[in-house]
């Protein structure tokens, strides 16, 4: 099984004991809940249906509760001797081609797949696709229309939402940059828990308005977000598991589901962007100065319509039942998380940059923890989720400075990616 693999298995198994982290699962009791998910099969990231029992939901979240979503990760490989005629790749292009088109027929969309490479003839037959469509519910006859009611978190903290928007053209150095407005709002009470503009709408930007606003007013249960490349990855995914928080991702096509962020775009575009000259900002910070100073004189503190008070007095009613996160260990569930293989010369990338690790590493995969903001610094961590190192960037000049005993110039090769 590979990194990603037994990545996605840890997540599939949190998404298990998700209601139990945070809180919000209705059985009557945490074994209740234990047998009312064991009832039912499961699908794995790969595709495979399995049945799990009470007792082998209750160790994910023991373990869980010990090590966090490290610890859900398989140390074996899980599905060992199982058939995996449609991978998980495909699932997922399964899954595209019937968001798109919802009623072709899975004669066709078997066709569709072969054509695009996902699968080959040989490996995958026909019946196979046509067994996963009715096992998933995704065959023509099996559709229903989407029933859609308007809904309102009871608590606040319950759920978070969080889009983005497009901003106001401003004019950097003489050249005009577009800007994007990425913002996250608590669903029962519309407060904005954190609002940023930036150049860039990507994950990175995302995660630290997600991580900025989880600082101001501690972590929700839920995280409501769209399909998006900034909102959808591994990392996001990740970040959510460490934090024990659900994320949600809108159903695809359906912009309605996103209406209360919506509306708050358009009370920001309409009581403040659309009433501000453009002219005058020059960087994000100036912009961002100007947000924060309509959000903490206007919007957070204005009484809202549906509401009878404020977003803020609305959020701290509920401030009891909110969960703050030590400040200490909030960059932590924040740290991108990747394998890496340790090249001869003792280093390995991340991004465009060379890190310089300890030599016993050479020629081993190593777990590594950094912060995608600032990418000078990372952290190693073993197998049992402990940090055991902390590198820096390269820094080839100061090596070559280093004296050496009994250094053979004439025998040194390779190494030329960084000389």
């Amino acid at each position: 099984m590979s990194e990603k693999e037994m990545q996605e298995l840890a997540l599939f198994r949190f998404s298990l004991i998700a209601p139990l982290v945070n809180d919000t699962f209705v059985a009557s009791s945490q074994m209740q809940y234990f047998r009312d998910v064991s009832k039912k099969s499961h699908k794995l990231p790969s595709g495979k249906i399995m049945d799990f029992s009470p007792g082998t939901i209750k160790k994910w979240l023991i373990s869980y509760r010990k090590g966090g979503i490290d610890a859900l990760i398989p140390k074996t490989r899980s599905d060992s001797g199982a058939p995996r005629v449609i991978t998980s790749e495909t699932i997922a292009k399964i899954h595209a081609i019937k968001e798109k088109f919802p009623y072709i027929t899975g004669t066709l969309l078997y066709q569709k797949l072969v054509e695009d490479g996902y699968i080959k003839t040989t490996k995958t037959s026909l019946s196979s696709v046509l067994r996963y469509l009715r096992d998933n519910n995704l065959k023509a006859n099996q559709l229903v229309a989407v029933e859609r009611k308007a809904y309102e978190m009871e608590f606040a903290g319950d759920c978070w939402q969080s889009d983005t928007s497009t901003g106001p053209v401003i004019k950097v150095n003489g050249q005009k940059r577009k800007t994007y407005l990425i913002c996250v709002i608590d669903d029962a009470s519309r407060l904005i828990t954190h609002g940023e503009f930036f150049f860039n709408d990507n994950a990175v930007n995302m995660q630290i308005v997600f991580k900025k606003a989880v600082s101001k007013y501690g972590k929700p249960k839920r995280l409501f977000v769209d399909n998006g490349s900034a909102y959808k990855n591994d990392q996001l995914t990740l970040i959510c598991a460490s934090l024990g928080v659900i994320l949600i991702h809108t159903k695809a096509y359906s912009p309605e589901s996103k209406g209360k962020i919506e509306r708050v775009f358009r009370t920001i575009k309409d009581n403040w962007m659309h009433g501000v000259d453009w002219n005058e900002f020059n960087s994000l910070y100036d912009l961002n100065i100007s947000f924060n100073k309509y959000l903490s004189e206007k919007y957070l503190n204005k009484e809202h319509s549906s509401l009878g008070m404020s977003p803020r007095e609305r959020y701290l009613k509920d401030s009891s039942r909110i969960n703050f996160i030590p400040i200490e260990l909030i960059e932590d569930h924040f740290l991108h998380r990747v394998t890496r293989k340790v090249n001869s010369d003792s280093t390995i990338q991340l991004h465009s940059k060379f890190f310089e690790v300890p030599q016993k590493y050479i020629g081993q995969k190593i777990n590594v923890r950094y912060s995608p903001a600032s990418i000078d610094v990372a952290y190693i961590f073993d197998k049992d989720n402990s940090m055991t190192d902390t590198v820096y960037p390269l820094k080839k000049v100061d090596n070559s400075k280093i004296k050496r005993n009994n250094l053979d110039y004439t025998r040194i090769t390779g190494g030329d990616n960084l000389v």
